[in-house]
């Protein structure tokens, strides 16, 4: 219990540095960008703007910005890197305080309800995106039928449109105002939050900058895409409604189970642990576990993406 109070303090010790770091790196961000946008004499909506074609050299801290961007949350690969070494901090200490089996298990533990979570609200903003773009084109037709550039057109139909596309491209107009050519922050807004449709919005932007033509032709057929697409995938999300619940549960049971072992009976697993054949099973078993959860949840992702 001991062991387990002290564990769960380090944790509340890290979350607490944690969101430390990510005020400052805020803080940091805002006064960078207000004070970029000043120097070319503009300061309205001078807010943060994390996503400005930085390139990040570490693959995983790479990773951990995508991650964390598709969120909505605008932190800087700075205060992700910091994010990423206290996490790197946390994981001798619970093998310290939990021993070897039970530190692995928490760690792991810890890491995939994180990214579980991360990512069901990445799929859930992304939604709302989609969901919102229909409008958000319309708009942005309007104002290109005035006569306006595609850049002017995303501004002004951004301040008009509700979070989180206000959020997301008003993030795109102020890349573009510091210099940025539209079509590529398009696609990597898109890359960032795999959203297919800023991808067909980067390239009719490329073919219209270099060959001229229609830009509001394409922008009206990607708008009955989106609304045809939306369409299929509720259909297709009512119809795998059980297999995605079922696949949900075979994948959350061992889990629990072995938890619950855990907890009831310590020495179980410890014994095991100590024989080699035991030790074996144990680690063929949670490769098994990875292995069978990493593939309903890629099987589950196919539909989504099909839709």
């Amino acid at each position: 219990m001991a062991l387990a109070l002290l564990f769960l303090v380090a944790v509340v010790a890290g979350g607490a540095a944690i969101a430390l770091f990510i005020r400052a790196g805020q803080r940091e961000r805002e006064e960078e960008v207000l004070l970029r946008l000043r120097a070319m004499g503009s300061e309205e909506n001078a807010a943060l703007s994390v996503q400005m074609s930085a390139r990040i050299g570490n693959p995983l801290v790479r990773w951990a910005c995508h991650l964390v961007w598709r969120t909505g949350a605008e932190l800087t690969p700075q205060t992700v890197g910091r994010i990423l070494l206290v996490l790197m901090l946390l994981i001798p200490a619970a093998l310290l305080i939990l021993g070897w089996l039970g530190g692995m298990l928490a760690v792991a533990l810890l890491l995939v309800i994180g990214w579980a979570y991360l990512n069901r609200m990445a799929a859930l903003r992304r939604a709302r995106i989609v969901e919102q773009l229909p409008n958000f084109l319309d708009a942005v037709i309007r104002v290109l039928a005035a006569g306006n550039t595609l850049d002017e057109a995303l501004a002004s139909a951004a301040r008009e449109s509700p979070d989180p596309s206000k959020q997301l491209f008003l993030s795109v107009s102020r890349q573009v105002r510091l210099g940025a050519a539209v079509e590529t922050v398009l696609l990597e807004t898109a890359e960032i939050h795999r959203l297919r449709e800023l991808k067909v919005m980067a390239l009719a932007s490329a073919i219209n900058r270099k060959y001229g033509g229609s830009l509001r032709n394409v922008l009206r057929s990607l708008i009955q895409a989106v609304r045809s697409r939306d369409s299929a995938a509720r259909e297709l999300r009512a119809l795998t409604a059980e297999t995605r619940f079922s696949a949900v549960v075979l994948s959350v049971i061992p889990v629990a189970l072995t938890l619950f072992i855990l907890v009831q009976n310590p020495d179980y697993y410890t014994n095991m642990w100590q024989d080699n054949v035991g030790r074996i099973l144990l680690v063929v078993s949670i490769l098994l576990q990875i292995s069978g959860a990493a593939v309903i949840y890629r099987m589950m992702r196919s539909t989504e993406e099909f839709a």
